[in-house]
């Protein structure tokens, strides 16, 4: 019996989609990427010893968060943006939110503005998306 393994891979198949840890998956890895960026966004950037944009003194720990989690923010989003399931588009929904009244109320200014309209323009889109992709389910 496999040493009490299941003999099935994890995959992002049916069932998968449909789970609900998708949600708190999607708001947290956004919560880490906005956090990381409005280091960027409050303390500048600086000129790195090879070049390019490191953030300022005293926000390190922001750059490195922001940098880790840039792939699975990318990951997550573009499946809340494309799955057909509730869960995910509703954790991009929900991380949409959350992050841009963050955003809102770490500052006003023209960078933390441009920043929560891009998160409450996702919020609305990933939801809009997967219900359009399941009314064409059941149409089709």
């Amino acid at each position: 019996m496999n040493g009490g393994r299941s003999s099935r891979r994890w995959s992002l198949d049916e069932e998968n989609w449909s789970r609900g840890w998708w949600v708190p998956l999607v708001l947290v890895v956004m919560a880490a990427v906005i956090w990381g960026l409005l280091g960027f966004v409050e303390g500048g950037c600086e000129r790195g010893a090879r070049g390019g944009c490191v953030p300022a003194d005293g926000y390190e720990l922001r750059g490195w968060v922001l940098f880790l989690a840039a792939m699975p923010a990318y990951f997550v989003v573009a499946t809340g943006l494309t799955a057909d399931r509730w869960p995910p588009a509703l954790g991009v929904a929900a991380g949409g939110v959350t992050c841009g009244l963050y955003t809102l109320a770490q500052g006003q200014t023209v960078p933390h503005l441009l920043t929560a309209a891009v998160l409450f323009t996702l919020a609305v889109t990933a939801p809009a998306l997967a219900w359009r992709r399941r009314r064409a389910a059941r149409v089709g």
